[in-house]
């Protein structure tokens, strides 16, 4: 055999050689970004989560205020009797677009409570928490969802007022 067949080949050898040493490596490697792309991702979809989780803290604390200042404005008298009918009248509309899970008996309780203008501290409570209901279920649906809320809180703050004016009963 000729010595420049078997150079040939010793060097056709060699390259097949570097060629599967360098794919294989050339995997590994990959396999290794792959991983840390994986645990990346989770971390960012953690982070993600996290960052949606605050979110509606957030957006829980400021709707608390918000409930809290038109309680108090209630309270203080501040809203004006068309303003509780333009509400009245939008809590109707609203709510004739509400599906499960707010259910039909809950719709008709808040409408009833929403059409009384006299209500008892029990019944401005049930209000509020039918409201806090509707809210929480319809917000994402329709924008105008805050109004039942803002009402009831105000309807809430009305109550109270009127409570805290009667004379306390002396107990016998």
């Amino acid at each position: 055999m000729d010595y420049g067949i078997i150079e040939f080949l010793v060097g056709i050898v060699t390259i097949v050689g570097f060629m599967y040493k360098f794919e294989k490596d050339t995997r590994e490697e990959f396999r290794r970004d792959i991983g840390d792309l994986r645990e990346r991702l989770i971390r960012v979809e953690d982070g993600i989560e996290r960052l949606g989780e605050g979110l509606g803290r957030l957006a829980n604390a400021i709707n608390g205020v918000g409930e809290a200042i038109v309680d108090y404005l209630g309270f203080r008298g501040v809203l004006k009797p068309e303003e509780a009918t333009y509400l009245k009248s939008d809590i109707k509309r609203i709510t004739s677009i509400a599906t499960n899970p707010f259910t039909e008996a809950e719709r008709r309780r808040l409408l009833e409570l929403v059409d009384k203008d006299d209500l008892t501290l029990e019944e401005a409570e049930e209000l509020h928490e039918l409201a806090r209901k509707f809210y929480r279920e319809y917000i994402e649906k329709t924008p105008d969802a805050w109004k039942v809320l803002f009402y009831a809180a105000a309807k809430h703050g009305e109550v109270l007022r009127k409570h805290s004016k009667q004379p306390s009963q002396p107990s016998t």
